[in-house]
């Protein structure tokens, strides 16, 4: 009865609940703005074109309605706020569907972790689909707080909050036919659902092989030459633009008109304050307008490339059939939001949340407790040495570090101010192992002090980078007494500190003030001298991901991600 309803609007034998009247409208089909009437009822459109009643009507012909956002690669945890909060910060920023992968929560708290954040994510205006972590751990070269294996995550599959198979990052794996990874993809092509995927540093050859497996996406392209290997081969590329890895500039110069339906946008991992600063999609959006990819090809990607990416059939465009989820613009280039609305009710308005959420009770096994082993400041001492030695240098804006053979003059504590070098330290906190691996660092900038995290991708152990033992010690011990975080410190002195009590990884905190906190936090990199063209934070976070070239730090040692082996010291 209720499509016959809405077919009735349609052939305007009734009115409909609301209709825009003649308003623009992007139509990602053709790529093209139309002006047009927006018929919605019982919270989908309707009808587009002329003469349409509506029991209540808008007449604004400067508005733009445009289909809202899909952020096709997001971890939440990296805003540090779970699912109810994330929702409140992204949704006035026009993203109304997120694919998530919670594979930092589940390297920490395992199924539990992706059990609380389908739970915590239900009943939002946000629609959460969520990813099945596929490599926990990353790789066999660190020590996570879990492990996950087919078995593990089959159950999953069942759950209507989950849509598929996280980004495969363990390459090797996928090419030497390991039994527990090819299940993992096998079972979640059996169940209908999309396979995702990492493909950093990877060969053309490589590529074939990883496609074939049944790997759809990729979001780790750094240059156009990448972007349209990949496309070639039948994946599409998820454009991402994130606090550390940013490329939108450089990936967009490969979209053409005819590949653009290849192409998406994600964030992959961006911290609240620079949602709050820069914005989500909508970023993507305007930088991808300013490098002269078309508005409404922009606005495509955003949205409609996206759910035809993941079979979301029901959104993604501003077409009779659809859900009515979209964002009245006052201005299309720069993305500047009046309102969105999901299924016909407006849920965020100049730049405000207009729902309210408060989340699930968080389970006491992932309130955070680190093991750490006895630390003193010898510990965060490297040994002096004449020759040559292996150097992180760091990438300003990239994931992607560089191996530097250096020959240098350290101070005791293993530092060089002049040639700005640092301490690097990661140090296993879920068991207890008393693992941890030292490494000198360049590209910080840091004078002085340490910075330190429980967020270090993707295991999420503890990461130091400071040019201190004390300083190092001071951060390491900060952080053991709130249950995980983000501190910065110099001179003795803690100089703002976030804690993060959900597995070290998020708070329950309103996400504004979490904003706060990681201004205060960023205000302190001024003190301790480090760059502020780039994230410290965030590059730090992932000085420890062995599946990103070329050089990282585990808790098991320095290793080269390009010959997937470690360095002997």
């Amino acid at each position: 009865m209720e499509k016959q309803h809405l077919m009735d609007i349609a052939a305007k034998k009734k009115k409909a609940a609301v209709v825009f009247k003649d308003v623009a409208v992007i139509d990602v089909y053709s790529r093209e703005t139309i002006r047009a009437d927006v018929a919605i009822d019982a919270g989908y459109i309707v009808a587009i074109g002329d003469d349409y009643e509506g029991q209540t009507e808008y007449h604004d012909p400067s508005w733009t309605l445009a289909p809202s956002f899909i952020d096709s690669h997001v971890h939440i945890e990296s805003s540090m706020v779970p699912p109810h909060e994330f929702a409140k910060a992204v949704l006035p920023l026009g993203v109304t569907t997120v694919i998530a992968d919670p594979h930092e929560i589940a390297n920490v708290n395992g199924t539990l972790g992706i059990e609380y954040m389908l739970a915590d994510a239900k009943g939002l205006p946000l629609d959460v689909r969520m990813m099945l972590p596929s490599c926990v751990p990353a790789t066999p070269f660190e020590h996570a707080g879990a492990k996950l294996y087919a078995e593990d995550l089959a159950p999953f599959l069942g759950d209507p909050g989950v849509h598929g198979l996280g980004e495969v990052m363990d390459y090797p794996s996928v090419e030497s036919g390991s039994m527990d990874m090819l299940q993992k993809i096998a079972q979640t092509e059996l169940a209908g659902k999309v396979v995702d995927g990492h493909a950093s540093g990877l060969s053309p050859d490589q590529l074939n092989v990883y496609r074939t497996a049944g790997i759809m996406t990729d979001h780790e392209c750094t240059t156009a030459e990448e972007a349209i290997e990949r496309v070639r081969r039948g994946f599409y590329v998820q454009i991402r633009e994130g606090s550390v890895a940013r490329n939108v500039e450089k990936v967009s110069r490969a979209i053409t008109e005819s590949n653009a339906h290849r192409f998406l946008f994600c964030t992959d991992d961006k911290h609240l304050d620079d949602l709050v600063a820069e914005g989500g999609i909508d970023y993507n959006i305007r930088m991808a307008i300013k490098q002269g990819v078309k508005p409404e090809t922009a606005y495509a990607i955003a949205s409609l490339h996206a759910a035809e990416a993941y079979g979301l059939k029901d959104v993604g465009a501003i077409a009779p059939g659809k859900r009515a989820n979209f964002v009245i613009l006052s201005d299309v280039q720069s993305v500047n939001i009046e309102s969105v609305y999901v299924n016909g009710e407006i849920v965020a308005t100049k730049g405000e949340a207009t729902f309210e959420a408060s989340g699930i009770e968080v389970p006491k096994p992932m309130k955070g407790e680190l093991k750490l082993p006895d630390l003193t400041v010898d510990s965060f001492r490297i040994a002096v040495k004449e020759e040559a030695v292996d150097v992180i240098q760091v990438l300003p804006n990239s994931l992607l570090t560089k191996r530097e053979r250096l020959v240098f003059t350290p101070d005791t504590s293993g530092a060089d101010l002049a040639q700005d070098i640092a301490t690097l330290a990661v140090i296993e906190r879920h068991h207890g192992t008393g693992h941890m691996a030292l490494a000198s660092v360049t590209g910080f900038g840091l004078k002085r002090g340490a910075l330190a995290a429980t967020v270090a991708h993707d295991s999420h152990n503890l990461v130091i980078a400071g040019v201190s033992p004390d300083d190092m010690l001071l951060a390491a011990k900060t952080l053991e007494k709130v249950g995980g975080g983000v501190v910065a410190v110099s001179e003795g002195k803690v100089l703002a500190v976030l804690p993060l009590e959900i597995g070290g990884l998020m708070t329950k905190r309103p996400y504004r003030e979490v904003a706060d906190v990681l201004e205060q936090l960023n205000d302190a990199l001024d003190v301790v001298g480090a760059h502020r063209h780039f994230n410290p934070y965030l590059t730090m976070s992932f000085l420890a991901l062995p599946v990103i070239p070329d050089l990282k730090l585990t808790d098991m040692g320095l290793f080269d991600v390009t010959t997937f082996s470690f360095i002997e010291s």
